[in-house]
């Protein structure tokens, strides 16, 4: 399979972005990792704003992994925008938080927010290896996602 799947990575950490952005290159087949730090920025991307308006260069993604706890707008904010108000095509792109917190409640609220799934993000170097693998696999090569490429602006 050669298409390349757009992920859009949003986590303020940025040892957490890099080791993503690594793993993901090690994958036998393609994508193109977009990583932003908060959720304003994850919003300008998406809505095509300032430095993220090429397209070519920052193409809508087929998934995005969501981290929660950032500053200015963190993933509860993001998530909310993106299902409700962000464009009619963009709300079904596919969100998988991938989090440092197990606690009930937020699992709950991310997942009442319109998260499709929810990761905890594992300690160990080996686990978090397994899981981004697991994860890239999974929804690189075996889901379906909406065109919204070809959907444009909503």
């Amino acid at each position: 399979m050669n298409v390349t799947k757009t992920f859009l990575h949003v986590d303020d950490d940025p040892h957490d972005a890099e080791f993503v952005e690594n793993e993901l290159k090690q994958l036998p087949f393609n994508i193109n990792l977009r990583s932003v730090r908060d959720g304003i920025f994850a919003r300008e991307y998406l809505e095509g704003h300032g430095k993220y308006a090429d397209r070519v260069q920052n193409p809508l993604p087929d998934m995005i992994i969501l981290d929660l706890k950032m500053p200015r707008s963190d993933g509860f904010e993001f998530l909310s925008w993106l299902r409700t108000q962000s464009p009619p095509a963009q709300r079904l792109i596919p969100v998988v938080v991938m989090s440092s917190s197990a606690i009930p409640e937020d699992v709950q609220r991310a997942y009442a927010s319109g998260a499709n799934s929810y990761l905890v993000k594992p300690v160990s170097f080996s686990e978090f290896h397994n899981c981004v693998n697991t994860l890239a696999t999974y929804w690189a090569t075996n889901v379906k996602t909406s065109e919204t490429h070809a959907l444009g602006p909503g």
